[in-house]
Parts: structure tokens; sequence; C-alpha cells
């Protein structure tokens, strides 16, 4: 053998699969990594899945292509939210089908589906070697269990969540149940903003009772005024170290806001609703509050929060590994109270808690009516009604005729098909500007002409109400997009936006950001309390030197501060447009909704397009093709969990009771019922879930 045959994982390898040269996975990606840049995995993650499948040497020819597309689909599957990929031939949504199809369709078409999915059951029903791809507990990369294939590290957290819920949901009533009642009285006798409807009291009354509660409703359904009635309601039982937390910055800064309004608008305060409006709690973001930096948390089981409840707004966007997380810094017998929409979008990342907890119908309360929608506001009440139709999968009820960028109001829903023209990403480019005109833009860029002045970071006083209204300027619309990625992407928008920017000021060179736009934080900065999706604005910025410079402004614990953007420079994007993910949390006046122009992307589904137009208070725009926007109302996010599987296992184990003296069924010694059924006719070692379940 040459010293070029020489393999590094030894020669018996080289021996027995010579047919497979190096280039034939890197030929396979190239292909396949059409279709997959086009569900949004970027180059970081199509590198992974290469490395995957080019580490098990013994397959090659159209095995290794199944494990390439088996790898894609399974990560595909992941960035929609799934933990795991089901294998099931007979799961009634055809999830892995689906993307197989999907995935081939993008990457030319020449995929045959029915051999690659034939390749992929024989490669998962019995995996060979165990080089990559193992069952059960197995230490390896990716892992088959019940009936799904886990990348193994979400296999592992998926197990350690489930026990810790499995705990929590079977917990006793708190130890202050009994005044819990008498608390809720004083609450609908002392409103804030809005008087509690009967709904929301049952909501608030379960979190006042219980260890673990999870409240889920649709847009504008009063889930922070039932928040801000919980903060109430623990005071009035003893407990006021209350910490408030969300995914992002921007959740985090709106759940304060809203609380705040709430305490302050109370009528017939007593001395404890005094107490909470002189002081209210302040929210932020689920990293924060858990004390996250350089990969580790500084509050975990043996370190954690001192704290007397944990309230999680936006609770959807949650992922597996930050519940994990959460979960073991805060002490089981402390209240968690998880609060969202679980019709929404999952988090980016794997894991759909609160979903799986709602479809388990334990220890939830939905709130239904929406109060969002003024019903003298005809705008809004066509907003709310396109969020329902798209929710029950009725994308056509929703649109209206379609019209023409020119000719946008920016009231109510309003519809342009870019497909209609010869060139149409003219035409997307025509809907944003004529949003980015009748909102921000160029005002924000005139308002921001004035020179800030700040003081040790904090902002002249006289200039306060000036720097808070060019906040709220940016705040009122955003163009929303599904990828990052392609023409139709938010950096591609974001840059067009841009230019549109510098055209309208007399600067100097074509800097990255100006004075007005919108910007954004991508990764976190632990040195300075930036967390990935923290919005903020660039501004003319004067910090006691004579002279002025630009600086990005952030909401740090409640005020606006400034930052230097070359320090931030790695970690800094323009936020005229974002994705919908990135946009979960927000509360806008209007919203222009760009889709791709494919069909066929699996990562447009009905609960992105429901998330974006709920992001809307009184106009969305819908710019895209008809066909596109009617198959993404039939197709559902492919979210697949096992989560409620391993809960409800932990609960037979939990239950399960040691001894062996069954008579009739019954345990003579405990008096626990359904004993395990008898093995099967030749198994040896049959260990069942449960053994025996104690009577309640």
């Amino acid at each position: 053998m040459s010293q070029g045959e020489l393999d590094p994982q030894g020669t018996l390898r080289a021996r027995f699969a010579p047919a497979r040269d190096a280039g034939s996975v890197s030929a396979v990606f190239r292909h396949l990594g059409i279709g997959a840049r086009k569900c949004d995995l970027g180059d970081e993650s199509l590198y992974l899945a290469e490395e995957l499948v080019r580490s098990d040497g013994w397959l090659g020819g159209p095995e290794a292509e199944g494990l390439a597309v088996l790898v894609l689909a399974l990560m595909i599957a992941q960035r929609q939210g799934s933990t795991c990929l089901s294998l099931d031939p007979k799961d009634p949504e055809k999830r892995l089908r689906s993307l197989v199809s999907d995935i081939g369709k993008l990457a030319g078409g020449d995929i045959d589906v029915p051999r690659t999915l034939k390749t992929i059951a024989q490669l998962t029903n019995n995996p060979r070697f165990g080089s990559i791809l193992g069952t059960g507990d197995a230490r390896l990369p990716l892992v088959v269990d019940h009936g799904a294939l886990y990348t193994e590290r979400s296999r592992w957290l998926e197990e350690r969540v489930a026990v810790r819920l499995q705990a929590r949901l079977a917990a006793v009533p708190s130890a202050h149940a009994p005044l819990a009642e008498a608390a809720l009285a004083s609450l609908v006798a002392s409103p804030g903003l809005r008087a509690l409807s009967p709904e929301q009291a049952a909501a608030t009354l379960l979190a006042l009772t219980h260890p673990f509660t999870v409240i889920t409703g649709g847009p504008g359904t009063g889930k922070t005024v039932v928040a801000a009635a919980i903060v109430r309601g623990l005071a009035r039982v003893g407990i006021t170290h209350v910490a408030l937390a969300a995914q992002t910055g921007k959740a985090a800064n709106r759940l304060t806001e809203v609380i705040g309004e709430q305490l302050r608008a109370v009528a017939n305060a007593d001395a404890v609703d005094r107490a909470l409006a002189l002081a209210p709690p302040t929210a932020q973001t689920l990293h924060r509050l858990l004390g996250y930096r350089g990969g580790r948390f500084a509050h975990h089981a043996l370190s954690p929060l001192p704290v007397g409840a944990v309230i999680v707004d936006e609770a959807s966007m949650v992922d597996l590994e930050l519940v994990d997380a959460l979960l073991d810094a805060v002490p089981a017998h402390v209240p968690l109270i998880l609060i969202g929409d679980a019709h929404q979008l999952p988090a980016i990342d794997a894991g759909q808690i609160l979903a799986d907890l709602v479809t388990m119908e334990t220890r939830v309360a939905t709130l239904a009516q929406s109060y969002r929608m003024n019903p003298a506001d005809p705008r809004g009440r066509a907003v709310y009604e396109a969020a329902q139709a798209v929710n029950e999968g009725a994308v056509a009820r929703a649109l209206p005729a379609p019209t023409t960028p020119q000719r946008l109001k920016f009231a109510g829903v309003e519809y342009v098909d870019p497909t209609a023209s010869d060139r149409p990403l003219d035409e997307v480019h025509r809907v944003v500007d004529q949003l980015w005109h009748a909102f921000s833009g160029p005002k924000a860029l005139a308002d921001a002409n004035t020179v800030f002045h700040f003081d040790d970071g904090v902002i002249d006083p006289s200039q306060r109400d000036d720097l808070e209204a060019l906040w709220s300027l940016l705040g009122r619309a955003r163009v929303l997009t599904v990828t990052r990625t392609l023409p139709t992407g938010s950096i591609a928008l974001n840059a067009h936006l841009h230019a549109e920017s510098l055209a309208g000021m007399s600067v100097t060179g074509a800097p990255d950001f100006v004075p007005g736009e919108p910007v954004m934080i991508t990764a976190n900065d632990y040195h300075r309390g930036l967390f990935n999706g923290d919005q903020g604005i660039i501004v003319r910025a004067d910090e006691g030197l004579g002279r002025h410079h630009y600086r990005a402004v952030f909401r740090i614990g409640g005020e606006l501060r400034p930052f230097a953007i070359e320090a931030l420079r790695d970690r800094l994007e323009l936020a005229w447009a974002l994705t919908v993910h990135k946009s979960q949390g927000s509360e806008l006046d209007a919203v222009a909704l760009v889709l791709p122009f494919e069909p066929d992307m699996p990562l447009v589904t009905r609960e992105l397009v429901y998330t974006g137009i709920t992001r809307a208070r009184t106009s969305v725009v819908l710019c895209a093709a008809r066909e596109v926007l009617i198959a993404a109302g039939k197709r559902r996010a492919l979210r697949f969990s096992g989560l409620p599987l391993r809960i409800a296992a932990a609960a037979a184990r939990a239950n399960a009771c040691e001894h062996d003296v069954i008579i009739n069924g019954v345990c003579d010694a405990c008096g626990a019922t359904n004993p395990p059924p008898p093995p099967k006719p030749g198994a040896t070692n049959v260990v069942p879930i449960g053994r025996l379940t104690k009577p309640r």
C-alpha cells in the first residue's frame, strides 16, 4: 500500500472500503448542500453534517448518500424546533418523507425518495459497527430511541428535563395555597389597567397554588396582565422576591414596562401594591438571570437562584438546553410559571417545551379572549382575524385582493404578489421601501441628527424624553423574513435599506451604521451585559469630550446606555429587517412579512406565518407568491419531541413499587396494582418501565 493510501483510521478500513474515495462524501454534500442552504442551514451545520458522515468509513455509495440525507433532515427538524426526527413509517405527519422529499426538490429533484427512505430504514433499524449511529443510551453522535433519531446530547437533555418536570407536576399544592383565594379576591377588588377576566383570574389562582404552572394564549389575550397579577398575588402570600425573565432582551423590556404600568394603575392601592409600584420587579433575559458566561451558568443545582418565584414570559422561545439549565437552578419548592403562545414558532434551537406541556393539559391555563384587537378599530380586527385564519390552516381566507407596493395603505391586512412581476425582487424592494418611508425611516434619520449628551453612560436628563422618543419611533415597524440568507433574507434586505439610509444623509464614505438605524446584537457579550437578540439604535453621542461619535444605544437595566460601535462590530448588525424567529417577543404597529420565492421550502410553515402576523397591532403586508402562502398554511412545522412520552415514563418509574409479593395482580406489601406483564416466550432481561403503580 502506498503512502498516499494510508488512512489515519487504519489500513483495515482502507482494505474493506477501497471504492469509497475521500471526495465522494464531499460530492454528495456539494449536491445536497444546495437544498440544505435553502432550508437556512449555514456552512457550520453543513460542515458538521459532512464530518459526521465522513467519519463513518464503512459506508459508501447509496448508504453514504442515505446517511447524509438523514443527518441533514435531522438538522432541519431541529432547526424547526424538534428534539428528534420520527423514523416511524406510519407517522401520520410523514415527517421524514416530507423532509427527504423537500431536500431532494431543493437540491435539483434527482433524489430517489423511496430508495433513500429504504436505505435510511436499513441504517437505523440495524446500526452497524457503532461508529456514529447507535441505539438507546449509546454514547454516539446519533442515537435511535423510541422510534426517533436524536443527537446524543438532545436525548440526554430530554431525559433530564422530563424527570424534573414530572417531579414538579406530581408535587402537592404550595404551602401558601390556603392564602391564595384571599389574595385573588384582593386583586379582583383592586384591578390595574384592566380588571381580570374569569379565565385570567383562574390562571392567576393556578399559579398561586402550585409549584409549576403553564399559561398559554394567543396575541392580546392578557398574558402579561396575568403576569402582573401573579406578582401582586405572590406578594400577598409572602413571596416578594420574584424573578421575571424572557428569552430576548426585547421581550424582557416589554414585560418590565407592562408590569410597571399595571402596578402604577392599581385602583385603591394597599401597602403591598404601593411597595411593588415603588420598586417593581425588572425582567431580564434568561441568560442574565442564570448568570451565563463563557459557556457556563453561575446558577445551578449547587448554586440555586436566591428567589421566591420565577416567571418566564415568551416561553415558546425557550429551547431544551435552556429549560434544563432553568430547572437545574430553580429549587423544587420555588414556584415556576411559564407563559407564552403555544401556536408560535418553537425555539431556534431544539425543543418545543411549551407546546409539549400544553398538549399534556396538566397544570395548564389557557387564555382565549383577545384584547389587543380593538373592536372599534377595523385595522386591528383584520390582523387578528388573519392570524386566526392562518392558525386554522385557511390562509386563502386571510388574503385580500392583491395590490401593488405603490398603493399600500398600511392598514389592516394587505397582500402583494411579487411574482406577478417579471422582476419579483424589485417588487420586494418596493414593499420594504414603502414600509421604510411610511414609518421609521426618514424621520428616524432626521431625529438622529441630534447630538445626545451622556455623562458616565447616563443620558442628560434634559434629553431623556427625546432619546426615548427616537427609541419608540424605531420600534414601530419591521420587515420580517424567513431566512438570513437568500435575496429575500434579512441580510440582503438590511443592505438594501441601509443604502436608502445613506442616500438620504450627508455622510463621508459609506459607514456600516449611521445614526437613526436600528441594530441588533448577534452574539452574547458577557462583559458588557449584551445578549444575542438585544436590539438598539445608532445615535450621535457626546460623552463629555466636546465632540460626538456614532454610538450604539441599548437598554440595560431600564436605562438607555451607549456603547462604542468598534467594540461590538463583530456581533452587531442592522435590524431594519429581522427573521421571524428574531422578532418573537416584539409588538409592532406594522410588519411586512416577506417570504422566499421557492414554494417547497420546509421552513415556511403555518406557525411561521402566524408568528409574523401576530407581531403587528394594526398593519400586516404579506409579500409572497400566492402558492407559497397557501403551501405554508398546509405545512405544519415538523416539530417532534419525545418529552411527553418521557414524562409519562418518569411518572411510571416514580410510582413503581419495589416489592415482589403479588397476589391476584395486587402487591400484598403496599397495595400497588397493575403489575408488569409476563415476559414474551424466549425473551430475556425484560424490565418494564414501571413495575407497579402505587394507588393514589
